[in-house]
């Protein structure tokens, strides 16, 4: 299976491949790990660490700037359903949301800064057709 990540790239290096060592930072400082996949959530690339970590494109060394993330409107009804399973699914589980780094933490970020942006889109909209 291909990873999602090689539909959008921004320089010509990027992003890392699969196997390749990476260089992040962690809340306890720079550290490097081993990717084991990239992955397009719903507004931004997560880097899935050997380990089982997953790490947001802006804390990778050398994300090109400005970031890629992907249009609102681009994510399908789909896309969203699946994302909001998985967390349900996680937090029945007992998954602490707390424990950064972790999929959980992920999949909520991701699922949060979509609906901010779906929102906010959507008052710009608004806005504009009252004038």
């Amino acid at each position: 299976m291909q990873s999602t990540a090689k539909q959008l790239r921004s320089e010509a290096n990027w992003p890392p491949e699969e196997g390749e060592a990476i260089s992040f930072r962690s809340s306890t400082g720079p550290e490097t790990a081993i990717l084991k996949e990239v992955r397009w959530g719903l507004v931004w690339r997560d880097f899935i660490l050997e380990d089982g970590r997953v790490i947001p494109e802006h804390r990778i060394s050398g994300c090109p700037q400005p970031q890629v993330w992907r249009k609102i409107d681009e994510v399908t009804d789909n896309e969203r359903e699946e994302c909001e399973e998985r967390l349900l699914s996680m937090a029945g589980s007992g998954m602490d949301p707390r424990t950064r780094d972790q999929s959980f933490w992920a999949e909520l970020n991701q699922y949060l800064a979509y609906t901010y942006l779906r929102f906010k889109q959507a008052g710009c909209r608004v806005q504009d057709t009252e004038r």
